[in-house]
């Protein structure tokens, strides 16, 4: 399958089709494939079923159907983000927990967020460029090359800086680096971990592997993470008339999470903390993943369990010997 052509087709669908028709078209891909046996959906459903145990077939593929729905409703969105005006996204976001990180904003210090592949992330990041903070974050490096260069021009179109994510590419450094410099908010998608750096914490009982991002940020700058869940809502009244929309997204954040390491800390102590800061996040989050489990959009392997076990082995050991250099690394 050629992906820059899928990509292409669509955002021509969405420039040119009326917003009801070309909605309709996604919720069509969205349903059928969601009760589908491709991989992705059969992976989603395992997923599901660890966070919401004792679904029967229906209710596993209604769930399946509703979240997949939601993922391209997602891609929808983001496609025509260009195209929205500002009292347009402002309209489309309605926000609970920002004032303990406007507080912090306020008194010129940066802030990081845990995020989950949940709602629709770029919108919220456009929404923080308006309302909130200038977001600067990372993005995972995709082939082709024109796939992620396409998505990097479109989330630079909406304010944001992003840094690719390559090996040696220093993109933690560069977020530390700007969050020194200037009060800002950056957000990483960290709930999976593509990286023999992941951090293995527990989810609905059962162990997963998240990207070290955000603890590595508050141990390197002292800055606080902020557990940033995401979610779809409908609109009505005289807030869908502003949005011209019927979906909007709602953004929480909850209590920060802060290090508890020095520079004098040992590697073994640092270690242990970006453990325990991940867990924390991850725990404040999953009760809204539960919540809004139609809203994850997550395809891809992410509980250990699911893992071949001697790839999982030398996933672990390579970690083990990159303990000293973890800060130099960053996957999300």
């Amino acid at each position: 399958m050629d992906i820059l052509r899928v990509f292409d087709l669509a955002q021509r669908a969405v420039d040119r089709l009326p917003e009801p028709v070309g909605r309709g078209l996604f919720n069509i891909v969205g349903s059928v494939s969601g009760v589908s046996s491709m991989g992705g959906a059969r992976q989603l459903r395992k997923n599901q079923a660890r966070l919401r145990p004792g679904m029967n077939w229906v209710q596993a593929r209604l769930l399946s159907s509703r979240a997949m729905r939601s993922y391209m409703r997602y891609y929808y969105e983001s496609l025509r983000l260009h195209s929205l005006s500002r009292e347009q996204i402002l309209a489309r976001v309605s926000e609970a927990g920002t004032e303990r990180v406007r507080a912090e904003l306020a008194e010129g210090r940066s802030i990081t967020g845990a995020l989950t592949h949940a709602g629709n992330w770029d919108l919220a990041g456009a929404w923080s460029n308006i309302a909130l903070a200038e977001v600067h974050t990372i993005a995972e490096k995709l082939d082709p090359p024109e796939l992620y260069d396409g998505f990097l021009a479109f989330r630079e179109g909406l304010g944001m800086t992003i840094y690719p994510l390559v090996k040696g590419g220093g993109a933690l450094h560069k977020l530390a680096r700007d969050m020194e410099a200037a009060p800002i908010f950056t957000p990483v998608l960290a709930d999976r971990d593509l990286s023999h750096t992941g951090i293995e914490v527990v989810l609905a009982g059962h162990t997963v592997r998240v990207a070290p991002g955000p603890a590595l940020l508050a141990q390197r700058t002292g800055v606080t993470i902020y557990p940033t869940f995401v979610h779809y809502e409908r609109l009505s009244g005289e807030r869908r008339k502003k949005a011209g929309s019927s979906w909007g997204i709602r953004v929480t954040i909850l209590e920060g999470v802060r290090a508890a390491t020095t520079l004098d800390s040992t590697a073994e102590e640092r270690r242990q903390d970006l453990v325990r800061m991940s867990q924390e996040w991850m725990s404040a989050l999953e009760p809204y993943l539960k919540a809004h489990l139609e809203d994850w959009h997550m395809l891809q392997k992410v509980f250990i369990d699911d893992l071949d076990p001697a790839r999982l082995a030398a996933s672990r050991a390579k970690a083990a010997e990159k303990v000293q250099h973890l800060d130099s690394e960053q996957e999300g």
